[in-house]
C-alpha cells in the first residue's frame, strides 16, 4: 500500500474572482440589516413582533460596566486602590506574601482601616519614647503567665527595661518578682463589685489605719537575677494625707510625702538596681494600686489579670479613670482574652450570642473612651473534658469564638483566633498530649510560650506590611 501526502490546496486565480462577488454580497447584507433596524418604521414594526437589534453604545455600555464591576471587586480585596497604585511591584509582592502567612490575626475593622495603626504607630517612636500595653484577662494570664513571653519579645525587638505594672501581691508566682504584703486589704473588680476607685488593671488595695509607720501595713518587693528596669513607683489614687517609708536592701531608708487629694499619682521609690524593696505605709484612705517598674523608653505590657474573671467586672472602672490613667501610662494598646471561664456554662448558640454581645459593650466602653487607643481582642482558646475515657472538647468553645471575632469586627477592634490556632494541631486533645496545655484550657509553660511566639510573629508580619505602605499611605 502507498501512502502519499495531499497537497494542500492554493487559492488560484477562479477562486479569487469567486471570492469577491462573495464578499460584495455580504457586505450589501449587512448594510441592509442595519438599515433595516435603524429605520424608525422598520424598527418599530419589528420590536412589536419581539425584535430587538441592540445598539454598539449598548454593547459597549456593557462591557464597560463588567469591567467597573470586575475593578471594584480588586478594589475591595485590595482595600485601597491609589495606594496599591503607589506601591512597586517588589513592595506588593512582599505584602502578599507576608499576607499569605498570616492565618490568625485580622486587623482591618469594619471601615476596612487598620484597627492597629495607633499600636503601630508606637512602635515606629518605641526608640525614642516610652508606651504601655494593658493586657486583660483571667487565670490564663495570671501571675504573668503569657505576657511574660510576649513583652521579652516585643522588648527585644523595640525596646524597653521592666515589668510594668505589678499588682503589691498575687497568688500566682512570677518570673522574675516576688511580692508580699501585711496590713493590706484587696479588692478587685470580680468579686468586690460594690467597691470603686479602681486603678486600671482592676485591683486596688487599702492600707490599715495607724498611728505610727513602724506599727503599720506594708509590702516587700523583690527582685531576681533576669529582670532588667530603671525605676520603681508606687501607682496610687484618691490619695488622703500621708506618709510612706521605703528601705531598700534592708539598710537605706527614706521617707516620702503622700499629698491629699490626687486622683491618681505616681511616686519614684527607688532607682535601680536593687534586689529588695519593703514600702511600709501610714496611708489610711489612699487607693493603692502596685509598683511599676519602668525604663527611659521602649515598650511595657502591663499584665491586668484576675482569676476566674470573665471581663464583665471591667465595667466597674470609671471610664474618668481609664482616661486619665491611660494618659499618664501613654498606652497605645489594649489586648483582651477572655472566654475560658464562660464556655462550660454556655447552653447552646442563643447562649453563646448573649455572651458575645456582654462582650461587645465591653470593647464599646474602652472604645469610647479611648477613642485613640488600638484594642485588639484574643478568643478563648479550647477546652475539655473526660467523655468515654477520651478527651472531648466543648462544642461552646467554637461557638463562642465565633461570637468573640463577630463582636471585636462589630466594635472596631482586631481579633487573635487563639482557638483555632490550637485547632490547627488537634485541638485540646493535641496540645493536651503536646504537653502545651492541660485539659481545662490553662496553658502550660511550653504552650504559652507557643502561644506568645504565634501572637507575636502575626502582629510583626502586619507590622511590616503597614511599615512598607505607611509613607506613601500616609503623606
Amino acid at each position: 500500500m502507498v501512502w502519499f501526502k495531499k497537497r494542500p490546496r492554493t487559492l488560484g486565480k477562479t477562486d479569487k474572482k469567486r471570492a469577491l462577488p462573495t464578499i460584495l454580497a455580504a457586505g450589501l447584507l449587512l448594510l441592509g440589516l442595519v438599515w433595516l433596524f435603524t429605520n424608525k418604521e422598520t424598527k418599530g414594526f419589528l420590536e412589536s413582533k419581539g425584535l430587538h437589534f441592540t445598539q454598539a453604545k449598548d454593547l459597549i455600555s456593557s462591557f464597560t460596566s463588567k469591567e467597573q464591576s470586575s475593578k471594584a471587586v480588586k478594589k475591595i480585596i485590595k482595600k485601597d486602590t491609589a495606594l496599591t497604585k503607589q506601591l512597586t511591584k517588589a513592595e506588593l509582592l512582599k505584602i502578599d506574601t507576608l499576607k499569605s502567612k498570616i492565618e490568625f490575626l485580622t486587623i482591618d475593622n469594619a471601615e476596612g482601616k487598620n484597627a492597629l495603626l495607633t499600636f503601630f504607630q508606637a512602635l515606629d517612636k518605641a526608640s525614642d519614647s516610652l508606651f504601655h500595653v494593658w493586657y486583660y484577662g483571667d487565670s490564663q494570664i495570671e501571675g504573668d503567665r503569657i505576657t511574660q513571653d510576649l513583652r521579652l519579645l516585643l522588648q527585644k525587638r523595640f525596646g524597653g527595661s521592666g515589668q510594668g505594672l505589678i499588682t503589691l501581691n498575687d497568688v500566682a508566682s512570677y518570673r522574675y518578682i516576688e511580692t508580699k504584703t501585711k496590713g493590706l486589704a484587696k479588692y478587685n473588680v470580680f468579686i468586690n463589685r460594690k467597691t470603686s476607685g479602681f486603678g486600671f488593671n482592676g485591683v486596688k488595695y487599702k492600707a490599715a489605719v495607724t498611728d505610727t509607720v513602724q506599727t503599720g501595713s506594708y509590702a516587700t518587693l523583690k527582685i531576681f537575677p533576669g529582670l532588667s528596669f530603671q525605676r520603681a513607683y508606687l501607682f496610687y489614687g484618691n490619695s488622703k494625707a500621708g506618709k510612706i517609708t521605703t528601705t531598700i536592701d534592708k539598710n537605706k531608708t527614706q521617707t516620702i510625702d503622700i499629698p491629699e487629694g490626687q486622683s491618681m499619682g505616681k511616686v519614684l521609690l527607688s532607682n535601680a538596681p536593687f534586689k529588695e524593696i519593703t514600702v511600709q505605709f501610714n496611708l489610711p484612705g489612699t487607693d493603692l494600686y502596685g509598683y511599676v517598674l519602668e525604663g527611659n523608653k521602649g515598650i511595657y505590657l502591663d499584665n491586668c489579670g484576675i482569676r476566674g474573671h470573665s471581663g464583665d467586672g471591667l465595667f466597674n472602672i470609671q471610664n474618668a479613670a481609664i482616661q486619665q490613667q491611660a494618659s499618664a501610662f501613654n498606652t497605645k494598646l489594649i489586648v483582651f482574652q477572655y472566654g475560658n471561664n464562660a464556655i462550660p456554662y454556655i447552653r447552646g448558640e442563643q447562649h453563646a450570642a448573649q455572651v458575645g454581645n456582654e462582650f461587645y459593650k465591653l470593647f464599646v466602653k474602652f472604645k469610647k473612651a479611648l477613642p485613640n487607643v488600638s484594642i485588639l481582642v484574643v478568643s478563648g482558646g479550647d477546652m475539655g473534658r473526660i467523655i468515654d475515657e477520651k478527651a472531648v472538647s466543648y462544642p461552646q468553645a467554637a461557638t463562642l469564638a465565633l461570637e468573640l471575632e463577630k463582636a471585636a469586627a462589630k466594635a472596631g477592634c482586631a481579633y487573635f483566633d487563639l482557638y483555632a490556632l490550637m485547632q490547627r494541631e488537634g485541638g485540646i486533645a493535641g496540645w493536651v498530649k503536646k504537653g502545651r496545655a492541660s485539659l481545662d484550657g490553662h496553658l502550660s509553660a511550653y504552650g504559652q510560650q507557643f502561644f506568645a511566639n504565634a501572637l507575636y510573629n502575626e502582629l510583626l508580619k502586619e507590622y511590616e506590611i503597614y511599615r512598607i505602605s505607611k509613607n506613601k499611605q500616609h503623606q
